[in-house]
């Protein structure tokens, strides 16, 4: 920037750079969306291809911050972004992230409308607001998209059935909002059973779970990774045989210790170097093998999705994506059995 007279209004500008090592949320809402939900005539109480409109602008972010952000979840009008610890995008500057995150999402949403609604016209450009939460450690990290997916269970089971009370009940709204206050969850279901023989648990699960957005090796990564985990693994042997090599150099070149003492410990320390570093790099190469970008209406409250994926365990294959979809609500991508199931396919998320 130019250093001119004018130059000293910089000093106005707050630093506004988020402490180092851990992790950062930017949760993005839509502004006004009942209002634009209403005027664009969107199904009640969920309209599964405005949803998926959601998750493909999601989508968007995640591969245009590739590296950056690592999860993304999604219900409603909201969506939230996980940002990896070690991320150094913007200097983490909460301001640029933050702006940068929401802009990508609502040019993206706009972008591919005519794609969701072809028949439908965009009558105003949506808004969306966003904010940056830090957190500091792994738990909490769960935990905060715990309480989002929870937050999807009890908006969605209220809303579900609202609407049956008013567009299958003949209630007014305001009928069936007097009807439902002071009512528990198993009131809910019960209204839904005995009154419109509705099961809440058999419903799409991306009304009831959400969608979780994330980063997965593909195939040849995965049978490399599988291969690597064996007894033995050419990992291991690399950092044994790098071990004894350094031990063998420590015995002829070293000059010998007056005390075995710290002989016995400096090869110690050297051990405990060596191990640590190929811990690292494993986790390096685990990341850059991260090439596959899944869409999920899946659990991510218990430990099955963040936990390693067993060897033998297999996964239903991915949902086709992109153009070759066509119609989205013909195709029901959010129905595809490769978007119901993600045990292990969260372990990668914590590689930093």
């Amino acid at each position: 920037m130019a250093g001119t007279k004018f130059a000293y209004v910089r000093n106005f500008e707050l630093p506004d750079s988020v402490i180092p090592d851990t992790y950062l949320v930017v949760r993005i809402d839509g502004k006004g969306f009942h209002k634009f939900s209403a005027a664009h005539n969107f199904a009640k109480p969920n309209d599964a291809v405005a949803l998926e409109l959601m998750n493909e602008a999601a989508r968007y972010v995640m591969r245009s911050l590739k590296g950056q952000v690592a999860l993304a979840f999604g219900e409603s009008d909201e969506y939230s972004f996980l940002l990896r610890k070690s991320t150094t995008l913007y200097s983490r500057r909460n301001s640029k992230i933050t702006t940068h995150i929401v802009s990508l999402f609502t040019s993206a949403y706009v972008w591919n409308w005519t794609k969701f609604f072809p028949n439908n016209p965009l009558l105003y450009p949506p808004s969306f607001d966003g904010r940056m939460v830090v957190y500091p450690n792994e738990k909490v990290v769960r935990d905060y998209f715990s309480w989002r997916q929870a937050d999807t269970h009890i908006n969605n089971l209220y809303n579900t059935t609202f609407w049956a009370l008013v567009l299958q009940g003949g209630r007014t709204e305001q009928e069936a909002t007097k009807e439902l206050e002071c009512t528990v969850s198993a009131d809910k279901h019960e209204i839904l059973h005995s009154q419109f023989g509705i099961n809440y648990d058999t419903l799409e699960s991306i009304f009831r779970k959400g969608s979780t957005l994330v980063w997965t090796a593909g195939p040849s990564a995965q049978a490399s990774s599988s291969s690597s985990s064996q007894p033995h693994s050419s990992t291991e042997d690399a950092e044994q045989d790098d071990l004894s090599a350094k031990e063998d150099d420590a015995a002829e070149q070293a000059p010998v210790l007056s005390n075995p003492k710290d002989e016995k410990l400096r090869l110690k320390i050297e051990r405990k170097r060596v191990a640590k570093e190929a811990k690292k790099q494993e986790k390096r190469d685990k990341k850059a093998q991260l090439s596959t970008l899944r869409t999920l209406h899946c659990d991510i409250i218990g430990d099955e999705f963040w936990l390693p994926l067993s060897t033998d365990a297999s996964q239903p294959s991915e949902e086709v994506q992109g153009e070759a979809l066509g119609d989205v609500r013909t195709s029901q991508p959010w129905n595809h059995p490769s978007r119901l199931q993600g045990v292990g396919l969260g372990s990668s998320v914590f590689l930093d």
